[in-house]
């Protein structure tokens, strides 16, 4: 169709339906314990695209990662998995459509050179860019669980974007504590099942931190007998998440690599040729490129620690978190809602230094991106941070974790973003879920099972971070309080040297970066702050070029 044109890079199986669809799909789409081809996806898909119902309901079938595209006479139909974990973007422009699964070939096609100054506040407040938008314009993308239909009609093209799915927590009116703990251990083995089905005898490569959730997978790929299995970590030398790590992965008997960090190893690997070209990349114009574990998974590569078609499975997770201060009883409003939402994730930068819209402006459009028209009651309040949890800052920003892997020419499964698991999450009841409890017990059960050991004897949280997470996410973020909070956390990184590794990783100057940590940027927002620099640099030069 000369109207509608895409641009789908390496990684796609292509397949032709009965109907004479023309069909693509990247990753691996799984309907109940069958991985689905190609071919099998294009036997599934509707015969008439004009239906939305049909079209919905045969997203809301598959489970797994994977994007879709499929064409056909004056048609074109894409969609993301729930977590938009493979992404697609888009524009009209000149009354065509451009699609592709690289943001920057679709702005190229936008002809966009200039950032919106919105997306880009937002950007260096959260990390990532809100709702369909991007940091350009006219460059947009498919929201997690999101499929678009576009038709050649008589005035150009017609555009429709559908939700098929939503991450909704329901309070259930009565539960069975027992029956929702053994419903917990049945739905995580099908997840682990799921990843071991698809790792398929290859090495399996957990990122072990000394937090809880790649403790649960290390535990069932343990109890499961799968024996190709190495974990891993990284930072400086002795820091307590390295020491936590390692003594999961030695009780477990299970392989275990250390890579540490300086300084001077991450200015050696991290030139900046190298450095923009990935963020550029793996931004797709859209979230903070995940540069943690780039040089971790650099080095062992070139080390052959890793086999090449080896599966990375981090412990991002699907779980309904709530704020340890907003269990205390109190109203529930979209004031409140859009304040929680703000402390929660636009804490990257100081609010006066980045944005010329009151705080008020920014928490209404928290608010309206979060759909919740009623706020009145508890249940609607938890909606919305958990809504908003999934679609903005687990669909952007951490599952924007996976392009590290990508790059260095590795697979990637996430088993507790697992269908399965998510649902169950979406009516564990609050009780359960305020304080986590439930959940940790949970983990030490299975890890000690595996491990030998007495349950009370088992490990707590060892990660470093949790401390920094407490500070910058205090209620409402802007007040003097938890600008005082960083402060005093910039002191302790900068004794510990750890603000000079944070500095090499996002290949800024080290004064520089000193200098906008000490002014209120956590080490994230000033890798934002430098990222955008090169950013409107990049797109202005790409005008001339």
């Amino acid at each position: 169709m000369k109207n509608i044109l895409t641009n789908l890079t390496s990684g796609w199986q292509a397949a032709q339906s009965n109907a004479g669809q023309e069909v693509w799909v990247k990753g691996s789409p799984y309907v109940a314990n069958q991985k689905q081809t190609a071919e099998m996806v294009a036997a599934s898909l509707p015969h008439r695209f004009g239906v939305k119902q049909a079209l919905e309901q045969t997203m809301l079938r598959y489970n797994g990662f994977y994007s879709l595209v499929c064409q056909q006479a004056g048609q074109l139909f894409a969609g993301v998995d729930r977590l938009r974990s493979l992404p697609l973007f888009y524009c009209l422009t000149n009354g065509r459509l451009c699609l592709s699964d690289n943001a920057e070939w679709v702005r190229q096609q936008a002809g966009d050179h200039t950032m919106d100054p919105v997306a880009r506040e937002e950007f260096q407040l959260a990390g990532y860019v809100t709702g369909p938008d991007t940091l350009f314009p006219n460059v947009k993308q498919l929201q997690a669980g999101e499929c678009l239909l576009a038709s050649q009609g008589e005035n150009g093209i017609d555009l429709q974007c559908h939700r098929y799915y939503r991450y909704l927590y329901t309070e259930p009116k009565q539960y069975d504590e027992a029956a929702l703990l053994e419903e917990l251990d049945q739905v995580t083995a099908s997840s682990i099942q799921r990843l071991i089905d698809y790792a398929a005898g290859r090495q399996i490569v957990v990122p072990l931190s000394g937090g809880y959730d790649s403790r649960l997978i290390v535990s069932q790929l343990k109890r499961f007998g799968y024996d190709n299995v190495l974990t891993f970590t990284y930072g400086m030398a002795g820091n307590k998440e390295a020491q936590y790590s390692q003594q999961v992965a030695h009780s477990l008997k299970l392989k275990w690599h250390f890579v540490e960090y300086s300084r001077k190893s991450w200015t050696e690997a991290w030139r900046n040729e190298d450095r923009w070209a990935y963020q550029r990349w793996a931004s797709n114009w859209t979230s903070v490129t995940h540069t943690q574990d780039w040089l971790a998974v650099k080095v062992m590569t070139q080390n052959g620690v890793l086999s090449p078609d080896a599966v990375f499975a981090p412990g991002h997770i699907a779980r309904n978190d709530i704020p340890r201060w907003l269990m205390a009883s109190q109203p529930a409003t979209a004031d409140l809602l859009g304040k929680t939402i703000f402390s929660q994730h636009c804490y990257l930068a100081p609010i006066h230094l980045e944005s010329v819209r009151p705080m008020e402006n920014w928490q209404e459009r928290l608010v309206s991106l979060s759909e919740q028209s009623d706020v009145s009651a508890a249940e609607a309040l938890m909606v919305g941070i958990n809504k908003w949890d999934w679609q903005e800052r687990q669909a952007k920003y951490i599952v924007n974790s996976m392009r590290v892997y990508e790059f260095f020419g590795y697979n990637w499964w996430m088993p507790l973003w697992d269908n399965e698991f998510t649902e169950y999450w979406e009516k564990v009841p609050f009780l359960l879920r305020k304080k986590r409890e439930t959940y940790y017990d949970f983990v030490n059960h299975a890890y000690s099972e595996q491990a030998g050991m007495p349950h009370n004897r088992t490990l707590g949280n060892g990660r470093d971070v949790f401390f920094k997470k407490a500070l910058l996410r205090l209620p409402f973020a802007d007040t003097k309080l938890a600008e005082t909070a960083w402060q005093k956390l910039h002191e302790v990184m900068l004794k510990t040297k750890q603000l000079d590794i944070s500095a090499a990783e996002s290949g800024i100057p080290e004064e520089d970066h000193k200098r906008l940590v000490r002014s209120g940027y956590t080490p994230i927002g000033a890798r934002a702050h430098f990222f955008l620099k090169d950013a409107a640099s990049y797109a202005s030069n790409a005008a001339t070029r």
